[in-house]
């Protein structure tokens, strides 16, 4: 018989909890903990040290934030975030704090045992649909760094078009703070002299040109 799978779940449902762990325990996994928070989950997972983490995207304490925490702190650790939504906003955000996968909460509990370990062999879990957000949401990075700025005036800084990213996936400034490790105002700064640069009226405008929605 195969080692077991160790597996962190951080989840707040507890229904979700128990489907989960019904679907993965007759399939070689073993659920080390759970956790319903982000500091919580952090916490475990460094005590544990499990091979996979599932996440839930809208875990108490921000999921991206525990991504991140959990990817410095245990590279070797497959983090998995778990999605109730069809087009989640922090998919890139997930991805770049080191997430290896965005499943569907819903995912045919027969195919998630299988697709986690295709993920510990090396594998992204993303369905095709969301491969195609993630291409877009990289081309939408490339969009802003191409976008016109005033005349004469200083192109957009690579700190301000991060910023800016983030913000298009749903991120407030205390989490794109805490993600960038700088301070909120440091944020807020950021956001104003990129729409200064841009020369439009405020963030939401700057956010759309970075979106292609509005050209300057």
């Amino acid at each position: 018989m195969s080692e077991l799978v160790r597996l962190l779940l951080a989840h707040q449902d507890a229904p979700t909890r128990t489907g989960i762990r019904l679907a993965l325990e007759d399939d070689g996994f073993e659920i080390c903990d759970e956790a319903l928070d982000a500091g919580a989950a952090v916490e475990i997972a460094v005590r544990d040290e499990p091979q996979v983490c599932l996440i839930d995207e809208t875990l108490p304490g921000g999921a991206i934030l525990a991504v991140d925490a959990m990817y410095r702190r245990l590279p070797a650790t497959k983090l998995v975030v778990l999605t109730d939504s069809e087009s989640p906003k922090s998919l890139l955000a997930a991805v770049r704090a080191g997430a290896s996968g965005y499943l569907r909460t819903d995912l045919d509990p027969t195919r998630l045992a299988a697709t986690l370990r295709g993920v510990l062999d090396g594998e992204a879990a993303l369905s095709r649909r969301l491969t195609f957000r993630l291409l877009e949401s990289l081309r939408t990075r490339e969009r802003g760094r191409s976008a016109p700025t005033t005349p004469g005036g200083p192109s957009m800084t690579d700190r301000e078009l991060e910023v800016l990213e983030l913000m298009t996936e749903g991120l407030r400034t205390s989490e794109i703070a805490a993600r960038l490790s700088i301070a909120e105002v440091t944020v807020r700064r950021h956001v104003s002299s990129a729409v200064g640069k841009l020369g439009v009226a405020d963030r939401a405008a700057a956010i759309a040109v970075l979106t292609g929605r509005e050209r300057v």
